[in-house]
């Protein structure tokens, strides 16, 4: 990629994010300055009340009177009832009490669970206030006190005061509390409970408590409760597994590409010191232990490996030992595992057969275009790396935008 498109790529993302930002800030602004003060038939400015029981409101305004010209708070109470409005509202509101209050109960003649004592009546407005003749069997929260109410059930009187701006009316109404009912499993831990309660009495002053061997007419098996945390570290120990081989696999994999990256970028440097010694009249084999030799010395200074002149110092090695030099420059070329130096080693190996005329030719234009290929990897990480650095960009401009936008919309009153 040239610097002329380069630059063309990054004022292209310049002008995408400036174009995003300007459209959503005219359709905010749009939003924000379109809305119109409705107006009556005789052409008076008005704003909608909260209906009943919504309290009241302030309203953001402008207003302009002789030479004022300002922002204008003004407070909207919400829409009151008129004496006979409220009369209905009041008789409509005692209806509704009686179903309120039912809670999770059928009927007010069977309450066995908590009543729901509301505090006002919905989309109403009017508030309202209990008093209980009988705080021993039910709270002033409407919850039932079950271990004081017998099985033949108590009743009750509740009365409502309701009350509006300063006006008031009471209504009152009975219910018949009762236990809660119990299930057959209920029932038989009822039963077990009590008998234990009388073996454990029966047997205080003893060293052992006994436990009943039956209850309500059934059997009774006693054994400790079973533990299973054994099961909960078996389920951690194969969670652990699982995390360490996939740990270890992305590990692997990780090295391997940066290996391979590494490879990649010292192979125009390795060509490159190779044609340059054998220009100087070295034979390939001493080239190749002259490029060791240096990088060994370079490794005890700098205590740095580096992929590919380990390999090449194995195969001096291999060399040394007594395997044929031709063999071991495919051996390390195929160790590396690259395309590249796969190529390089079948070259030096066919040479050495052929014979080295022309060799240094070849490893020159092998050397130009190894350099090529490195300034396009260099590029491809760059773009790469600009890429990951869009990323966290369009998020913050995101949480910008829905800063900016959603109070905007949230305002427009439709």
């Amino acid at each position: 990629m040239k610097f002329s498109e380069k630059w063309s790529s990054v004022y292209g993302r310049m002008g995408m994010v400036f174009l995003s930002a300007s459209a959503v800030s005219i359709l905010v602004f749009l939003a924000d300055n379109s809305k119109n003060l409705p107006k009556t038939e005789e052409g008076a400015s008005y704003v909608k009340r909260n209906g009943h029981g919504e309290g009241k409101r302030n309203e953001e305004l402008h207003v302009w009177i002789g030479d004022i010209d300002e922002p204008y708070t003004v407070e909207i109470q919400e829409q009151k009832y008129t004496e006979e409005e409220l009369q209905g509202v009041f008789k409509k509101a005692e209806k509704q009490l009686e179903l309120l209050v039912l809670g999770d109960n059928q009927s007010l003649d069977e309450v066995r669970s908590d009543l729901k004592l509301v505090r006002s009546i919905p989309d109403t407005g009017i508030q309202v206030t209990w008093e209980l003749d009988n705080y021993e069997v039910i709270n002033p929260q409407g919850k039932l006190k079950t271990d004081k109410i017998g099985e033949e059930g108590t009743l009750i009187e509740l009365k409502a005061v309701l009350s509006y701006e300063g006006q008031k009316e009471e209504y009152q109404f009975h219910a018949r509390l009762f236990p809660p009912k119990q299930s057959q499993k209920q029932q038989m831990l009822k039963s077990l409970d009590a008998e234990l309660a009388r073996l454990d009495e029966e047997s205080g002053s003893s060293e052992n408590m006994i436990l009943p061997s039956g209850a309500a007419g059934k059997y009774v098996i006693w054994s400790y409760e079973k533990n299973f945390r054994a099961v909960g570290i078996l389920m951690l120990g194969v969670v652990l597994t699982v995390f360490v081989y996939v740990s270890e696999w992305q590990k692997e994999k990780k090295d391997k590409l940066e290996r391979e990256q590494q490879l990649t970028m010292d192979y125009p440097q390795v060509i490159g010191r190779f044609t340059l010694f054998l220009g100087a009249g070295m034979t390939p084999g001493n080239a190749w232990a002259k490029i060791v030799g240096d990088y060994e010395r370079e490794k005890e200074e700098r205590k740095k490996e580096r992929a590919v002149y380990e390999e090449m110092a194995y195969t001096m090695h291999e060399m040394k030992g007594g395997t044929s030099e031709s063999e071991c420059y495919e051996r390390f070329g195929e160790r590396c595992g690259l395309q590249m130096y796969r190529r390089f080693g079948v070259m030096l190996s066919q040479n050495l057969k052929k014979g080295t005329k022309g060799l240094t030719v070849l490893l020159r234009q092998e050397a130009d275009n190894a350099f090529e290929e490195r300034k396009s990897m260099a590029k491809r990480f760059g773009e790469e790396a600009g890429t990951k650095i869009l990323i966290p960009m369009f998020l913050m401009l995101a949480v910008v935008l829905i800063i900016i936008v959603v109070p905007a919309f949230l305002s427009i009153q439709i």
